[in-house]
């Protein structure tokens, strides 16, 4: 049986054309990724400066820090990598609730906002604990 050749290059110029796509959007991605982790650095780094010389608020520098390091868990490329972040996420919410408390003994903050500070760090202990799972499914 002949097959015609036009069929067949029409379908290796088709499957040509989607391989280089990909790779193309692969490429793309990327890079979009390595800016993104960058930008996100600058910014940590911006609000640590200004914090630095009496300007800004810890929380800015809080918001900055956990933004790099959930785009970093959610972007990685392996489970490792991703629980690594994740361990990064929980320890700053232990420290915040541990000063929360703290202050609370004070009188300076009320129960809500040490509940509201449990709750995050009881949302990234539940995140670290099925990133784990996932990584002994394999």
């Amino acid at each position: 049986m002949k097959t015609p050749r036009v069929p067949l290059l029409v379908l290796f110029a088709t499957s040509s054309l989607f391989t280089s796509l990909a790779c193309a959007n692969e490429a793309s991605y990327a890079k979009i990724l390595k800016e993104r982790d960058a930008v996100l650095s600058q910014i940590l780094t911006a609000r640590e400066a200004h914090v630095a010389i009496g300007g800004g608020g810890e929380e800015a520098v809080a918001s900055a820090r956990l933004a790099l390091y959930s785009f970093r868990r959610d972007t990685a490329p392996s489970k490792t990598e991703q629980l690594k972040q994740q361990e990064l996420i929980v320890a700053y919410y232990e420290k915040k609730l541990a000063a929360l408390k703290s202050r609370k003994a004070s009188g300076i903050v009320g129960s809500e906002e040490v509940l509201l500070a449990t709750d995050s760090l009881l949302q990234a202990q539940q995140v670290r604990e099925e990133l784990q799972l996932e990584a002994k499914k394999g």
